[in-house]
């Protein structure tokens, strides 16, 4: 049953807040629904056994597979934790940096919330599919209502992009279900023991891989990715980055990894060779540009790239360090993107023009922002040096060549990161009157730094949730015919 209040607790909290709408208690009352998830989370990290764990399992619709299974491994489980350790701060973001409506914006903060549970949750393909969908509903109502300059447009094409990718999403779970003895089942251990053909595998990776690689985004569909993070407000743009970017690393170890694992290895040269060319390609466009949100935009997207190339380098590093900096990736996006939001605020916009010589007037600001930037560019005894450590090694044990396009990487990201605190807080003094953080800023970042410096010095208190899952999968690959 905790499984299923996990779910229910942000999805109650939400409709609460719609029906009783309270002006001044609604960031409160959402706040407390994502401690108490939180600290849920922490009971099942606490009592995980180190194994796959089903909390509940029934039959819904049998003729098509659909049954409500809910579950996790150590994989599963680091997604819940990121989930549950983010929101509070998301929701948090909206003392700070306030959009209209509270009660609906918050309200739809924990749907999409109690939607990415299920997604992580779920141990049947269709039921995945089900809460991957829903997932968008709320962020589109976001995006359309709370969004910025050209908002209709932009939020209909991330809608359409979306949608292309959930449509072939929902082709490859049908057809696999049908190629499942009958009575047929969604469920992914009935998926992971099928023997596709080589031949079926070759396609199928595709119509699979689609659906992820829109979600992250990985070049060439990536298109949406820029003007939806620009437009989007800093909350909405937390969750887009922080955290459901991260259903298409989930969802690849999960679908193409477990299902059409001979394709995955087949295709993982083209998929390497895509996603570290639109790494670079990301890299070098956040150094031109003059927007900070869209900097830190194409930053993530860069990020993405690295993560999706070490993925399919099949070794212990390159998964192992994948996974890792997921969880880095998601604590260093919120701490960019509400900086992006707090300087904003200050400056009245985004423009790099309207920034410079803000340390002499923001000097605990300014320190804050120097420890991100520590972390976003992986200076050591931080939690991004070691993901990228261990990213590193993958891509060479792979080839030596990949190995070299991560270390360009490494200082493409030292570059566009150093040069945007340049930009913001060094320079020629704007002589604009700004305050220094304040007790909320310090509350909101200084957790997350001892967060991922604690990381940087304790790896293994993530690292030993994944090490035992990636080991059964390459044990299981290794064994293919």
């Amino acid at each position: 049953m905790e499984l299923l209040a996990l779910v229910l607790i942000p999805l109650l909290a939400g409709l609460l807040l719609l029906i009783v709408r309270p002006a001044k208690s609604a960031r409160g009352m959402a706040m407390a629904s994502t401690l108490l998830t939180l600290a849920l989370v922490c009971w099942l990290w606490y009592g995980w056994n180190g194994g796959m764990t089903i909390g509940i399992a029934h039959d819904w619709v049998p003729a098509w597979g659909l049954r409500f299974v809910l579950g996790y491994g150590g994989i599963g489980l680091l997604m819940l934790v990121l989930t549950a350790v983010l929101f509070p701060f998301i929701i948090g973001t909206g003392y700070k940096q306030p959009v209209g409506d509270p009660s609906l914006v918050n309200a739809l903060l924990l749907f999409c919330q109690a939607a990415l549970f299920g997604v992580f949750l779920a141990q049947n393909a269709l039921l995945f599919y089900i809460f991957f969908e829903l997932t968008l509903v709320p962020i589109f109502f976001l995006l359309l209502k709370w969004g910025g300059e050209h908002k209709r447009a932009i939020t209909i094409r991330f809608f359409l992009y979306t949608l292309l990718g959930g449509l072939a999403l929902l082709f490859s779970i049908a057809y696999v279900t049908l190629q499942t003895p009958a009575p047929h089942s969604a469920d992914f251990s009935a998926l992971a023991a099928l023997h596709l053909p080589m031949h079926v595998q070759l396609w199928l990776f595709w119509t699979l891989f689609l659906a992820f690689a829109i979600k992250m985004p990985i070049f060439p569909f990536h298109s949406w990715q820029p003007e939806t993070y620009t437009m989007a407000p800093t909350q909405g743009t937390m969750v887009l980055s922080a955290v459901m970017g991260k259903m298409g690393l989930y969802g690849i170890i999960l679908f193409l990894f477990a299902i059409v694992p001979e394709g995955a290895q087949h295709w993982s040269g083209w998929v390497i060779g895509l996603s570290l060319f639109g790494a670079i390609y990301a890299a070098v466009i956040a150094f031109r540009q003059d927007d900070f949100k869209r900097m830190v935009a194409y930053s993530s997207m860069s990020h993405f790239g690295l993560m999706c190339a070490a993925l399919f380098t099949w070794n212990v590093y390159g998964i192992s360090g994948t996974l890792f900096q997921t969880f880095a990736h998601g604590v260093l996006m919120v701490c960019l993107f509400y900086i992006v939001g707090a300087v904003a605020l200050r400056t009245g916009g985004n423009d790099f023009g309207g920034m410079g010589g803000l340390k002499t007037r923001m000097p605990r600001f300014a320190l804050l922002f120097m420890f991100v930037v520590g972390n976003a560019i992986a200076l050591p005894l931080t939690q991004s040096f070691v993901g990228e450590w261990l990213i590193y090694n993958g891509l060479w044990e792979w080839n030596n060549w990949t190995a070299l396009a991560g270390v360009v990487l490494i200082v493409l990201g030292a570059i566009y990161m150093l040069h945007a605190y340049q930009r913001v807080m060094l320079g020629p003094d704007r002589t604009i009157d700004v305050a220094d953080a304040d007790r909320g800023e310090h509350a909101f970042l200084v957790p997350l730094i001892v967060l991922f410096l604690f990381l940087g010095l304790f790896p293994n208190v993530v690292l030993r949730l994944v090490d035992g899952p990636v080991q059964h999968l390459l044990n299981t690959i290794t064994t293919l015919p």
